[in-house]
């Protein structure tokens, strides 16, 4: 699956990423992706889910659009990426709203 990026999403995803740096994340928390990982192998293959698949594709396609508009992401760039997406995605109101 590709998913196009264009200009207006950028810029206001990274419009997200400052508004979302400047609080306080001891007062207001910080959505999360937690993915757990069988390291011994016994476990099963998971069976695919079409919401990780396409929250997958999405972030594949942010940050090689950020990578394209900015240059080489950092870890830290790619924390950023990470936070505004489960900001968007785990409630009806972005997560940030509650803080307020």
């Amino acid at each position: 699956m590709t998913i196009k990026i264009d200009d207006a999403y950028l810029d206001a995803f990274e419009d997200d990423i400052v508004r979302l740096s400047r609080r306080t994340y001891a007062e207001a928390g910080v959505p999360m992706y937690l993915v757990p990982e069988d390291l011994t192998g016994a476990a099963p293959a998971a069976t695919p889910d079409p919401d990780g698949e396409a929250m997958a594709a999405l972030f594949t396609a942010v940050t090689q659009a950020l990578e394209a508009r900015n240059g080489p992401l950092s870890t830290s760039d790619i924390a950023h990426v990470l936070e505004v997406l489960a900001d968007r995605h785990f409630l009806s109101h972005p997560f940030s709203e509650l803080a307020r």
